[in-house]
């Protein structure tokens, strides 16, 4: 009944402002009638005068456009591709295409035909008009007796596969009518170390698990969760995010795993200034139009602990000559013979470092793909709060000082081809100074120079990523993609 009441409210409201031709004309000429009637009926006054035998309707003059600027051409994003693009309900044919675009490389045909999963495996997908928890009530009605008997540790029976953390608690929060008193676990990596979801699963009884395809796999590859007792596994196909994309749009490739070899080279810390390289090759059935951007991304890596973002100077940073003694930088201040280190403190110390180019095969040729490292920093960053020391060039500048001890150079060789680029105001070095608020994050490594094969960004093709793993990796610093 309300709704029935806003509705004819709504339909009044449009009718006593946007009124039709045909009533408007009508009105229109009673009005002028009406006006003609009244100057005829005047009574006759002393002074003489013309007496009106025409009505005229006024109308607003027509304000001429001076000059109409020319709009500028505006660049096609990915984002508005996929806007156009409607949500509609994940089929099993979806899945079945990612599993042979992802395994069709590496595996043989008969091994692509035993990873086909039949149309039993499949329940009914979400049309859109479900609510979470209802559709959750639909697929599997016998949960209460599923939920009493599951009494096994480091399993769920079911397994909830999101896009980010955020989108993982959304889903809890919506479950809350469907999963009463079972316990759930967050099978994510924000905030969370997956010592402590280890410890949870060795200890606790949990009947579901809402997580992201990261996290859920390094608990499976150490034997923390065990899929074996799983009986729903749901995937969250079709939710977009804040870029449009759904949880398989994303395109990402975790190196630390295909790089394995350099990896355990680089545990050992006396590796620090050997290099170590890998290829990987990946295939990109569509072509990512407009402009594209690469990013490296770290999972747990706390760069928010309070004395590693305040182990910094800000000063030497703006290239005034500053005692790094006294400032936070400690233990990453000077050396032994107190030379002082540029830049100093903990967080330049851990500076990314690793090499990444990206190479395009076209028929039998190898063309690698222009990568841009300038203009990817803020501009209040490379203008403001950096600054290289005033000297005639850049080592004089920074004579007295020494690099930091996990960098295989100095500061004034970051970037010999470019001297606007190099010392402090290197790019690569202002965005790694910009710290991330959670242990997992992505920073911008390069963008696609849109030139000549790559006018309009990636065309669909096979590619090669060659890495030059030199950054320092522990057990304890975190893993990198």
């Amino acid at each position: 009944m309300v709704q029935e009441h806003l509705d004819i409210l709504n339909t009044k409201i449009f009718a006593l402002y946007y009124p039709s031709d045909d009533e408007a004309i009508e009105k229109a000429s009673e009005n002028r009638t009406a006006t003609c009637q009244d100057s005829d009926s005047k009574p006759a006054v002393k002074k003489k005068r013309k007496q009106p035998t025409e009505c005229f309707l006024s109308r607003p003059e027509e304000k001429q456009e001076s000059t109409v600027k020319a709009k500028r051409r505006k660049k096609k994003k990915i984002s508005d591709v996929l806007q156009k693009s409607a949500p509609k309900p994940g089929v099993p044919e979806d899945l079945q295409k990612l599993l042979t675009q992802h395994f069709g490389e590496n595996r043989s045909v008969i091994e692509l035909e035993e990873l086909q999963l039949s149309d039993s495996c499949f329940l009914p997908a979400n049309d859109l008009t479900h609510s979470f928890s209802s559709y959750l009530k639909e697929i599997c009605p016998k949960w209460a007796k599923l939920r009493r008997t599951h009494k096994e540790k480091k399993s769920v029976v079911m397994l909830v596969l999101c896009s980010s953390a955020l989108r993982s608690l959304e889903l809890i929060k919506s479950m809350t009518a469907f999963k009463g008193d079972c316990r759930v676990l967050k099978l994510f990596a924000k905030h969370i170390k997956i010592k402590e979801q280890m410890n949870m699963l060795e200890k606790g009884v949990f009947h579901i698990g809402v997580g992201t395809p990261g996290r859920v796999k390094a608990l499976v590859e150490q034997d923390a969760l065990c899929l074996n007792s799983t009986k729903y596994m749901i995937l969250d196909w079709n939710w977009r995010d804040q870029k449009l994309r759904r949880m398989m749009d994303i395109p990402e490739i975790d190196y630390s795993d295909k790089c394995s070899d350099c990896s355990r080279f680089r545990e050992n810390s006396s590796n620090w200034n050997k290099e170590c390289h890998c290829s990987i090759n990946f295939t990109l059935k569509e072509a990512i139009l407009g402009d594209v951007f690469m990013y490296y991304g770290l999972q747990n890596f706390f760069q928010n602990h309070r004395r590693y973002v305040k182990s910094r100077s800000d000063t030497q940073l703006l290239g005034r000559n500053v005692n790094v003694q006294r400032s936070y930088c400690a233990p990453f201040s000077t050396y032994r013979n107190r030379t002082p280190m540029a830049p100093c403190g903990a967080i330049a110390n851990s500076m990314f470092n690793d090499t990444i180019d990206l190479f395009y095969s076209q028929n039998s040729s190898v063309i690698q793909v222009p990568l841009l490292k300038t203009g990817n920093s803020w501009w209040t960053d490379k203008n403001v709060k950096f600054r290289n020391p005033e000297s005639y060039n850049l080592s004089s500048a920074f004579a007295g000082t020494a690099r930091p001890p996990y960098w295989q150079k100095p500061v004034y060789l970051l970037d010999e081809e470019d001297e606007r680029n190099n010392g402090f105001v290197n790019d690569d070095f202002i965005i790694w100074m910009r710290v991330s608020a959670f242990a997992t994050f992505r920073n911008l490594y390069r963008r696609v120079q849109r030139v000549r094969h790559f006018a309009e960004g990636l065309p669909a093709g096979n590619y090669t990523f060659r890495i030059s793993y030199s950054i320092l990796w522990h057990p304890s610093t975190g893993t990198g993609e």
